[in-house]
Protein backbone atom coordinates (compact mmCIF):
# COMPACT_ATOMS: atom_id res chain seq x y z
CA UNK A 1 0.00 0.00 0.00
CA UNK A 2 2.92 2.71 -0.01
CA UNK A 3 2.10 3.11 -3.64
CA UNK A 4 -0.63 5.25 -2.65
CA UNK A 5 2.23 8.03 -1.08
CA UNK A 6 3.72 8.19 -4.66
CA UNK A 7 2.55 9.85 -7.67
CA UNK A 8 1.55 7.75 -10.53
CA UNK A 9 1.92 10.27 -13.24
CA UNK A 10 4.34 13.72 -13.24
CA UNK A 11 3.43 16.77 -11.53
CA UNK A 12 4.12 18.32 -15.02
CA UNK A 13 1.77 16.26 -16.93
CA UNK A 14 -1.55 18.53 -16.68
CA UNK A 15 0.56 21.58 -17.38
CA UNK A 16 1.73 19.64 -21.15
CA UNK A 17 -1.86 18.27 -21.05
CA UNK A 18 -3.51 22.36 -21.23
CA UNK A 19 -0.96 22.90 -23.82
CA UNK A 20 -1.85 20.44 -26.09
CA UNK A 21 -5.46 21.22 -25.98
CA UNK A 22 -4.67 24.96 -26.21
CA UNK A 23 -2.97 23.86 -29.49
CA UNK A 24 -5.63 21.89 -30.82
CA UNK A 25 -8.50 24.26 -30.18
CA UNK A 26 -6.08 27.41 -31.94
CA UNK A 27 -5.70 24.78 -35.02
CA UNK A 28 -9.53 24.08 -34.86
CA UNK A 29 -10.77 27.47 -34.72
CA UNK A 30 -8.16 29.27 -36.51
CA UNK A 31 -9.21 26.66 -39.11
CA UNK A 32 -12.82 27.41 -38.93
CA UNK A 33 -11.94 30.71 -39.44
CA UNK A 34 -10.19 30.77 -42.88
CA UNK A 35 -13.52 28.37 -43.93
CA UNK A 36 -15.75 31.76 -42.88
CA UNK A 37 -13.37 33.96 -44.70
CA UNK A 38 -13.47 31.75 -47.75
CA UNK A 39 -17.46 30.94 -47.87
CA UNK A 40 -17.52 34.74 -47.10
CA UNK A 41 -15.61 35.69 -49.81
CA UNK A 42 -12.64 37.32 -47.84
CA UNK A 43 -10.32 34.95 -48.64
CA UNK A 44 -9.94 33.62 -52.49
CA UNK A 45 -9.48 29.91 -52.60
CA UNK A 46 -5.75 29.96 -53.32
CA UNK A 47 -5.18 31.85 -50.54
CA UNK A 48 -7.03 29.58 -48.36
CA UNK A 49 -5.16 26.75 -49.27
CA UNK A 50 -2.03 28.33 -48.45
CA UNK A 51 -3.26 29.46 -44.77
CA UNK A 52 -4.46 25.64 -44.44
CA UNK A 53 -1.61 24.43 -45.35
CA UNK A 54 0.41 26.60 -43.03
CA UNK A 55 -1.63 25.66 -40.62
CA UNK A 56 -1.24 22.72 -40.37
CA UNK A 57 2.29 22.17 -40.83
CA UNK A 58 2.85 24.49 -38.12
CA UNK A 59 -0.09 22.48 -35.86
CA UNK A 60 2.13 19.44 -36.93
CA UNK A 61 5.16 20.65 -35.75
CA UNK A 62 3.83 22.15 -31.94
CA UNK A 63 1.87 19.26 -31.54
CA UNK A 64 5.79 16.95 -31.86
CA UNK A 65 7.16 19.51 -29.55
CA UNK A 66 4.45 19.05 -26.89
CA UNK A 67 4.46 15.31 -27.48
CA UNK A 68 8.19 15.15 -27.32
CA UNK A 69 8.21 17.16 -24.08
CA UNK A 70 5.57 14.76 -22.58
CA UNK A 71 7.99 11.98 -23.70
CA UNK A 72 10.88 13.63 -21.51
CA UNK A 73 8.49 14.08 -18.73
CA UNK A 74 7.34 10.47 -18.39
CA UNK A 75 10.88 9.21 -19.08
CA UNK A 76 11.93 11.76 -15.66
CA UNK A 77 8.95 10.08 -13.72
CA UNK A 78 9.72 6.97 -14.72
CA UNK A 79 11.36 4.23 -12.59
CA UNK A 80 13.66 1.25 -13.64
CA UNK A 81 11.90 1.12 -17.63
CA UNK A 82 8.75 1.21 -15.77
CA UNK A 83 5.65 4.08 -15.80
CA UNK A 84 6.40 5.52 -12.70
CA UNK A 85 8.11 4.42 -9.06
CA UNK A 86 4.09 4.23 -8.15
CA UNK A 87 3.44 1.58 -10.08
CA UNK A 88 6.96 -0.43 -9.40
CA UNK A 89 6.27 -0.29 -5.63
CA UNK A 90 2.61 -1.64 -6.68
CA UNK A 91 3.32 -4.56 -8.57
CA UNK A 92 6.64 -5.21 -6.07
CA UNK A 93 3.96 -5.35 -3.21
CA UNK A 94 1.85 -8.14 -5.23
CA UNK A 95 4.61 -10.45 -6.19
CA UNK A 96 5.96 -9.99 -2.58
CA UNK A 97 2.63 -10.78 -0.87
CA UNK A 98 2.27 -13.66 -3.57
CA UNK A 99 5.40 -15.12 -2.84
CA UNK A 100 4.98 -14.68 1.00
CA UNK A 101 1.66 -17.03 1.10
CA UNK A 102 3.23 -19.19 -1.57
CA UNK A 103 6.41 -20.26 0.76
CA UNK A 104 3.35 -20.27 3.85
CA UNK A 105 1.19 -22.67 1.90
CA UNK A 106 4.54 -24.94 0.51
CA UNK A 107 5.53 -25.36 4.38
CA UNK A 108 2.05 -26.16 5.63
CA UNK A 109 1.57 -28.96 2.98
CA UNK A 110 4.98 -30.23 3.89
CA UNK A 111 4.40 -29.90 7.10
CA UNK A 112 0.98 -32.09 6.69
CA UNK A 113 3.09 -34.66 4.84
CA UNK A 114 1.06 -33.69 1.54
CA UNK A 115 1.82 -35.30 -1.81
CA UNK A 116 3.90 -33.66 -4.15
CA UNK A 117 0.99 -32.81 -6.67
CA UNK A 118 -0.81 -30.63 -3.59
CA UNK A 119 2.79 -29.15 -3.46
CA UNK A 120 2.79 -28.31 -6.99
CA UNK A 121 0.06 -25.31 -6.76
CA UNK A 122 2.57 -23.66 -4.06
CA UNK A 123 5.53 -24.13 -5.99
CA UNK A 124 3.49 -22.44 -8.95
CA UNK A 125 2.62 -19.35 -7.15
CA UNK A 126 6.25 -19.36 -5.73
CA UNK A 127 7.00 -19.56 -9.54
CA UNK A 128 4.83 -16.82 -10.67
CA UNK A 129 6.05 -14.23 -8.64
CA UNK A 130 9.54 -15.47 -8.91
CA UNK A 131 8.96 -14.72 -12.60
CA UNK A 132 7.53 -11.28 -11.90
CA UNK A 133 9.99 -10.18 -9.40
CA UNK A 134 13.27 -11.26 -11.71
CA UNK A 135 10.70 -9.13 -14.61
CA UNK A 136 10.24 -6.03 -12.17
CA UNK A 137 13.67 -6.22 -11.14
CA UNK A 138 16.71 -6.47 -13.94
CA UNK A 139 14.37 -6.35 -17.16
CA UNK A 140 14.85 -2.43 -17.74
CA UNK A 141 16.22 -2.65 -20.88
CA UNK A 142 15.19 -4.20 -24.17
CA UNK A 143 18.53 -5.21 -26.33
CA UNK A 144 17.40 -8.21 -27.24
CA UNK A 145 14.46 -10.09 -28.63
CA UNK A 146 11.30 -10.47 -26.46
CA UNK A 147 11.50 -13.91 -26.86
CA UNK A 148 15.03 -14.35 -25.49
CA UNK A 149 14.05 -12.23 -21.92
CA UNK A 150 10.97 -14.41 -21.37
CA UNK A 151 12.65 -17.62 -22.23
CA UNK A 152 16.01 -16.41 -19.54
CA UNK A 153 13.51 -14.87 -17.27
CA UNK A 154 11.45 -18.72 -17.11
CA UNK A 155 14.81 -20.30 -16.79
CA UNK A 156 16.13 -18.03 -13.56
CA UNK A 157 12.05 -18.24 -12.14
CA UNK A 158 12.20 -22.39 -12.73
CA UNK A 159 15.93 -21.92 -11.14
CA UNK A 160 14.42 -19.85 -8.18
CA UNK A 161 11.92 -22.45 -7.68
CA UNK A 162 13.61 -24.92 -7.24
CA UNK A 163 16.01 -23.47 -4.84
CA UNK A 164 13.27 -21.82 -2.53
CA UNK A 165 11.47 -25.04 -2.48
CA UNK A 166 14.55 -26.44 -1.40
CA UNK A 167 15.19 -24.56 1.38
CA UNK A 168 11.64 -24.63 3.09
CA UNK A 169 11.81 -28.14 2.91
CA UNK A 170 15.07 -28.20 4.68
CA UNK A 171 13.97 -25.39 7.27
CA UNK A 172 9.93 -27.27 7.59
CA UNK A 173 11.88 -30.75 8.44
CA UNK A 174 14.32 -29.35 10.79
CA UNK A 175 11.74 -27.50 12.27
CA UNK A 176 9.73 -30.65 12.90
CA UNK A 177 12.86 -32.21 13.56
CA UNK A 178 13.16 -29.18 16.95
CA UNK A 179 9.17 -29.68 17.13
CA UNK A 180 9.21 -33.89 17.94
CA UNK A 181 12.45 -33.33 20.45
CA UNK A 182 10.34 -30.84 22.26
CA UNK A 183 7.22 -32.62 22.30
CA UNK A 184 9.48 -36.03 23.33
CA UNK A 185 10.74 -33.83 26.75
CA UNK A 186 7.19 -32.93 27.26
CA UNK A 187 6.27 -37.06 27.18
CA UNK A 188 9.43 -37.01 29.42
CA UNK A 189 8.02 -34.92 31.85
CA UNK A 190 4.63 -35.85 31.67
CA UNK A 191 4.42 -39.16 31.29
CA UNK A 192 7.26 -41.59 31.54
CA UNK A 193 9.14 -39.07 34.82
CA UNK A 194 5.59 -38.56 36.56
CA UNK A 195 4.74 -42.64 35.96
CA UNK A 196 8.19 -43.56 37.25
CA UNK A 197 8.23 -41.28 40.24
CA UNK A 198 4.75 -42.05 41.15
CA UNK A 199 6.11 -45.71 41.22
CA UNK A 200 8.50 -44.82 43.26
CA UNK A 201 6.70 -42.30 45.83
CA UNK A 202 4.50 -45.36 46.05
CA UNK A 203 6.98 -48.19 47.21
CA UNK A 204 8.44 -45.58 49.62
CA UNK A 205 4.84 -44.73 52.02
CA UNK A 206 3.29 -48.46 51.06
CA UNK A 207 6.43 -50.63 51.22
CA UNK A 208 5.70 -52.74 48.36
CA UNK A 209 5.35 -51.86 44.23
CA UNK A 210 2.23 -50.85 42.56
CA UNK A 211 0.52 -53.64 41.28
CA UNK A 212 -0.51 -52.53 37.69
CA UNK A 213 -0.77 -54.34 34.60
CA UNK A 214 2.04 -52.45 33.34
CA UNK A 215 5.50 -53.24 34.91
CA UNK A 216 8.41 -50.59 35.71
CA UNK A 217 9.82 -52.90 32.57
CA UNK A 218 7.03 -51.81 30.59
CA UNK A 219 7.41 -48.41 30.96
CA UNK A 220 11.05 -48.14 30.50
CA UNK A 221 10.19 -50.55 26.95
CA UNK A 222 7.41 -47.55 26.11
CA UNK A 223 10.51 -44.97 26.28
CA UNK A 224 13.60 -46.56 24.76
CA UNK A 225 10.92 -46.98 21.88
CA UNK A 226 9.87 -43.23 22.15
CA UNK A 227 13.35 -42.37 22.29
CA UNK A 228 14.56 -44.76 19.06
CA UNK A 229 11.69 -43.05 17.05
CA UNK A 230 12.53 -39.45 17.86
CA UNK A 231 16.37 -39.88 17.75
CA UNK A 232 16.07 -42.06 13.92
CA UNK A 233 14.86 -38.30 12.16
CA UNK A 234 18.40 -36.94 13.50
Amino acid sequence: MFHVFFNSKSPKVPANNKKYNEAIAYRNTTQQKYLEDLKSKKLSVDEYYTLTKTLINTSKKQIKSINKELGEINKEHSFRGRNSFHFWIFVFGLVTALFFFSCKSLKDDISRGSTFKFQLVSLSGILVSGFWAIHLLFLTQKDFSQNKYLGLIFVCAILFSAFTYFLVKYYTYKDQIIYKQLSFIERIKKIYFAELAFRARYAERVGEAYKSEKTVRDCIDEFQDDLKQVTSNI
